[in-house]
C-alpha cells in the first residue's frame, strides 16, 4: 500500500519548469519562423538597400497584408522582424567601423554619448515602425474584405 502524500501548494513541480521552458521556445519559434516574419525581413532588407529607412514600413505593410491572421500577430511579428533586422544592421555598422561612427552619432544626438542608448532607441523605433506597418497592412486588407 503506497502512501498518498498530498503535495504542498507552495512547492513548485519540477516538470512545470521544463514545460514552461519548452513553451517559451515554441513561442519564440512561432514569432520568428513564419511566412510573415520572413517576408517582412526579406522585403525590408531589399527595400532598405535601395531606399530610405521608412521603406521598412512598406515591407511590413506588404507582409501584414499577405500573411497576418490578426492585428496582434501582425504587430508582434512586424515588431520582431524589423527590430531584429535593425539590431543586426546596427551591430554590423558599429563593429565594422570599430565604434567610431556610433560614437560620433551618439555625441550628436541627445543620448549623452551613450552608444547603448543609441542602439536601443534605434531598435525600438524600428520595431514600432515595423509593427504599425504590418498591423496597418492587415487592417487595410480586412477593410477591403468586408
Amino acid at each position: 500500500m503506497a502512501l498518498n502524500i498530498p503535495r504542498q501548494a507552495n512547492l513548485p513541480n519540477p516538470n512545470d519548469a521544463q514545460a514552461g521552458a519548452s513553451s517559451v521556445i515554441t513561442k519564440i519559434k512561432e514569432l520568428f519562423v513564419s511566412p510573415l516574419t520572413v517576408t517582412i525581413i526579406s522585403l525590408a532588407f531589399i527595400l532598405g538597400y535601395f531606399g530610405d529607412w521608412w521603406t521598412v514600413a512598406i515591407a511590413a505593410f506588404i507582409g501584414g497584408a499577405m500573411f497576418a491572421k490578426s492585428s496582434g500577430e501582425a504587430f508582434a511579428k512586424g515588431t520582431a522582424a524589423i527590430s531584429t533586422l535593425w539590431l543586426l544592421a546596427t551591430w554590423y555598422h558599429h563593429f565594422t567601423t570599430q565604434g567610431i561612427l556610433s560614437n560620433k552619432i551618439a555625441q550628436i544626438l541627445p543620448v549623452g554619448g551613450n552608444v547603448g542608448i543609441l542602439i536601443t532607441t534605434t531598435v525600438f523605433i524600428g520595431g514600432l515602425v515595423g509593427g504599425w506597418g504590418a498591423m496597418s497592412g492587415f487592417l487595410v486588407r480586412n477593410l477591403f474584405r468586408k
